[in-house]
């Protein structure tokens, strides 16, 4: 357990510049952020490395599902990260995207019998990237927030 809380913390901090980083424009990364290579300040940046660190993580503490629910799994979190819902809201939500990037582990959570751990963090990054998203008005703040939230939570994933 003490190595997976490691090893979500090091997820935690990498999702957390990978989901500012692609929400930067070249422009403000260069800014912001002129120690980080420009590639870096791409949306694909975000969808990518957000979906692919806790695929990774899962298959090392989640282990035991067939190959394909890793793969099943980086892809619904890309599909989950690439949209804040407000095509069915009518503005960006905040609390149905935290809920959908948690349920992007559903195949792997359900393969492997961890449906309490589906839930625990599904609902918890719902309350987080809502709460963050409404409490604060930086998008600094907001981003390295939701994106820190996504490798805070994979823990909750072993319930």
């Amino acid at each position: 357990m003490i190595l997976a809380i490691l090893s979500a913390t090091l997820a935690t901090i990498l999702c957390s510049l990978a989901y500012r980083f692609g929400g930067c424009s070249k422009e403000e990364g260069k800014e912001k952020y002129p120690w980080a290579p420009e590639w870096l300040f791409k949306s694909w940046v975000r969808d990518c490395f957000c979906s692919l660190i806790p695929a990774i993580w899962a298959l090392a503490f989640l282990p035991g599902a067939p190959w394909w629910c890793y793969l099943l799994s980086f892809g619904l979190g890309w599909a989950t990260l690439s949209t804040y819902w407000d095509f069915l809201f009518g503005s960006d939500n905040y609390w149905v995207h935290g809920l959908m990037v948690g349920l992007a582990l559903a195949p792997i959570c359900i393969a492997t019998g961890h449906w309490i751990g589906l839930i625990a963090r599904s609902l918890t990054l719902a309350v987080l990237m809502g709460g963050i998203s409404a409490i604060f008005g930086s998008v600094d703040i907001e981003e390295l927030g939701r994106g820190a939230s996504i490798g805070a939570t994979l823990p909750l994933a072993i319930l």
